[in-house]
């Protein structure tokens, strides 16, 4: 048997087990969610980035613009530069230069070069460039006012003035040369590029290799003409990173909500498990016998526990009452039990005596303590029969045996009420003068049955031979004579048969043979027996007896039940009338119905009164008169093939209408 839990803690277990399954779900849910979540904040981080560099860009070209035009407009330039002071503007450009953050100026009048301080850019044209490192120049030319031939140059590198973030934040915003003017290998990176150059419409990207989400604008000049690739990328690092924290965050988050539900279920398991616990020890208490104590209803808030409460103490009080019934009615059963005159003795299962009334304990000389427990052929032993075989003392009753008290002389009658194995009671007395006399009746009974049979088989044979002898005869009356001789040998043989059948039935040595039965053969044989009988008085016996499968029991005991049943018919139904035959075949049984034209049953106050021995109608009687055993015969002989008798209203005018039902099945 396996092994029982406590109600509380099966549910803390399942409380757990769903918390658990819960963190479960949330985490195979929440990875791919977080990683969607951060997938789309590195998109927002680099149009974010790619917003701000732009808004830097432009910065940048305004501050340049605004350097070159400060320093064209200088008067003190164009005053030097006019009068052909070339060392006054030489140094006047350079502590330009120191002040500003320009990279490189150059001033050049005709084809004289004034003053050229700092990294010249890759080219002199007029905008945005890139040298062969990929590093972006801005360069700006302006005219000087009022001097002819002359104008000044002033560019400058990018640097870091994109770098919106720190490196550390793994977000880069970068200025890129349009596709086409440096060459680059054919990965996703550089179609990203040349997809947003071609169409001219800013896009974002993912992955793009170790690049988890990218912003690419295309850069235009003033006059619109497009100059470079604005890119802000966010690497896949910082994807990683971030799906790493709010991992952490978010497991965090639910490991102190396991840690709130695990408590919660703690309280709640306790709290539901221990009215429960409370009515078990109830339980447990009544089961022990205490009838007394009222059950206690336990303090809860559920409602399960308080009605379980209250049924158990309505239980209580009504086995308390129902155990004080009975100890009354086993009292006062005791009573009446000690006031038979004869003695009760209840077995077990296994044939152990477990009650014995005052009268029992009298009649074998124990106390009750040397009887309860002990076997009953210890206490009861067989008698050595002189009287035959055991007889029934009633009607409808067991037979009866006749035993020995061990260690005494004494004959006890003793009747057994129950099977074999079972449970059984025994009814045990002195052997009285009734009893006597009617093992000295079935004593005669059997022998005088046993007597008749010999000189009635060589009578019925002579007859036969006699009839047979006969047969071409002229001499009528011998013919009949003969014929009347046979008839009345036959019926005498039927009564004697009854007879002896009846004495084994109520000895309880009617034992069955166990082979294949034709049932329709029996009942054709059995109509031919009773031929002689039937056309003695003009009678007539209609048969349906159709062929159907074979089954197990004794073919001879059936034909004596048939015989019977014609015998009843033929003698109660009137001359010059019908008997009708029919054989039902079913599934699983099979009926065989015998229907006369005669008075009909007689009123009977029960069933078993029809099938009671020497019972006769209390109106009719035949002209023919018998035993009274026939259908008691057949109610033994059917009841022992496992079937019953059966009546029902008869289909044809008036009469009786009985029926055996016999099971097909080999259990039966």
């Amino acid at each position: 048997m396996s092994t029982r839990r406590r109600l509380s803690r099966l549910l803390l277990l399942s409380h757990i087990g769903l918390v658990l399954m819960f963190a479960v779900l949330l985490l195979a849910t929440g990875v791919g969610t977080i990683r969607t979540a951060v997938i789309g904040q590195a998109r927002t981080e680099a149009e974010r980035s790619v917003s701000e560099a732009h808004q830097r860009l432009h910065d940048w070209y305004r501050e340049l613009n605004v350097a070159g035009d400060l320093l064209a407009e200088q008067p003190t330039l164009r005053f030097y530069l006019a009068r052909g002071q070339i060392t006054k503007a030489r140094g006047l450009v350079e502590d330009f230069h120191k002040t500003s953050a320009v990279s490189y100026v150059r001033v050049q009048q005709g084809a004289q070069t004034v003053a050229e301080i700092g990294q010249p850019p890759p080219g002199f044209t007029t905008g945005l460039m890139f040298d062969g490192h990929g590093v972006a120049w801005r360069v700006v030319q302006r005219g000087i006012a009022n001097v002819p031939d002359a104008s000044i140059v002033v560019a400058e590198a990018i640097g870091d003035r994109l770098d919106v973030r720190p490196a550390t934040d793994l977000i880069n915003a970068q200025l890129l040369p349009l596709p086409g003017k440096v060459a680059g290998p054919d990965d996703p990176w550089n179609k990203a590029l040349r997809e947003v150059a071609s169409s001219g419409e800013p896009d974002t990207f993912e992955a793009l290799g170790k690049i988890a989400a990218a912003r690419i604008v295309r850069v235009r000049e003033d006059d619109g003409r497009p100059s470079a690739m604005l890119a802000a990328t966010v690497d896949q690092q910082w994807v990683e990173h971030r799906t790493v924290e709010w991992l952490a965050a978010f497991s965090l988050t639910g490991i102190l909500t396991a840690v709130l539900a695990l408590a919660l279920a703690v309280v709640l398991a306790a709290r539901i498990g221990r009215p429960f616990a409370q009515l078990a020890r109830e339980a447990e208490r009544l089961g022990s016998g205490d009838l007394e104590t009222p059950v206690v209803a336990p303090a809860t808030f559920l409602a399960e526990p308080v009605a379980l409460a209250a049924s158990l103490e309505e239980m209580r009080r009504q086995v308390a009452t129902l155990t004080a019934t009975e100890r009354n009615q086993r009292e006062e059963l005791d009573a009446v039990l000690d006031g038979v005159d004869e003695g009760i003795v209840g077995l077990d299962a296994e044939g152990h005596i477990r009650y014995a009334n005052r009268q029992f304990l009298a009649l074998v000389g124990r106390a009750r303590e040397e009887v309860f427990g002990q076997p009953i052929d210890d206490v009861l032993t067989p008698a050595a029969s002189e009287d035959g075989p055991p007889t029934a003392a009633t009607v409808g009753l067991p037979p009866t045996e006749r035993v020995t008290p061990a260690g005494q002389m004494r004959h006890l009658v003793l009747r057994r009420m129950g099977t074999g194995g079972d449970p059984q009671v025994l009814v045990v007395r002195d052997e009285n003068a009734i009893e006597a006399a009617r093992a000295m009746r079935d004593r005669i009974l059997a022998n005088l049955s046993h007597e008749l049979q010999t000189p009635l088989s060589a009578q019925i044979a002579a007859i036969e031979l006699l009839r047979d002898h006969l047969r071409g005869s002229s001499d009528d009356a011998a013919i009949q004579l003969a014929e009347a001789q046979y008839r009345g040998a036959m019926r005498l043989s039927h009564l004697v048969d009854n007879l002896l059948e009846s004495v084994r039935i109520e000895s309880g040595e009617m034992r069955l043979r166990r082979e294949p039965v034709d049932l329709a053969a029996v009942v054709a044989d059995a109509t031919d027996l009773i031929q002689p009988l039937i056309d003695q008085r003009n009678q007539k016996i209609l048969r349906n007896i159709r062929p159907g499968p074979s089954f197990t029991g004794d073919p001879q005991r059936l034909a004596s039940v048939m015989v019977n049943l014609l015998s009843n018919a033929n003698k109660f139904a009137p001359d010059h009338s019908t008997i009708w035959v029919d054989i039902e075949w079913a599934l699983d049984a099979v009926t065989v119905w015998v229907e006369d034209e005669g008075p009909g049953l007689p009123p009977m106050r029960e069933e078993g009164d029809l099938f009671a021995p020497f019972r006769r109608s209390p109106k009719e009687e035949p002209r023919e008169r018998g035993t009274g055993l026939g259908l008691a015969i057949v109610h033994a002989l059917v009841t022992a093939h496992g079937g019953k008798v059966i009546t029902a209203p008869p289909l044809v005018l008036t009469g009786a209408r009985v029926g055996i039902a016999l099971p097909l099945t080999e259990d039966a």
